[in-house]
């Protein structure tokens, strides 16, 4: 099977596709719709290939694209949110601690703009607490994402496959 190309403006991971949003840079939306034509082309090839009529595998290859699509979001969504927002808050404690030892070490003050003027320990606290919160959504958040980026991925690949095995 030959790749399917996207509409144009259209984001198509198999049987599901979207407009493309305005944030996304028509280049990176060629890029997925690219990669996602082509392992849809391989799965339905590798379908052929097993005896499968080719229209039929060209359903199940796009729909078990869109379900490990979907899935994959969809995980990735509810493992790595919770995870890195706790990541972030002990990360934010940490970092605020820390920032906030050192400011107060220097002993100064320091203008900011429409608050005024703060200690160097204040503004050290919020500094370290951003820094940490960040650094810590990011080292177990991420993590956390992509294993169930993958769960999800497969789950709904497995689902998406066999919505397109009952499709006529």
């Amino acid at each position: 099977m030959a790749p399917i190309e996207a509409p144009e403006n259209m984001i198509r991971i198999g049987q599901w596709q979207t407009p493309r949003p305005d944030w996304l840079p028509p280049d990176c939306a060629d890029t997925i719709n690219t990669t996602a034509a082509g392992a849809e082309a391989q799965l339905a090839t590798a379908l052929d290939s097993i005896g499968i009529e080719a229209g039929r595998s060209d359903r199940v290859g796009g729909a078990t694209l869109a379900g490990a699509g979907i899935g994959g979001v969809a995980g990735a969504a509810i493992a790595g949110v919770p995870v890195g927002a706790a990541g972030a808050v002990v990360g934010g404690l940490i970092g605020g601690t820390i920032g906030g030892i050192a400011g107060a070490a220097l002993g100064t003050v320091i203008p900011v703009p429409v608050i005024g003027t703060v200690t160097s320990g204040v503004a050290g606290t919020a500094l370290g607490a951003a820094a940490g919160a960040a650094a810590g959504a990011a080292v177990v958040g991420i993590p956390a994402a992509v294993v169930g980026a993958v769960a999800g991925g497969t789950v709904g690949a497995g689902f998406g496959a066999g919505v397109g095995v009952g499709q006529p």
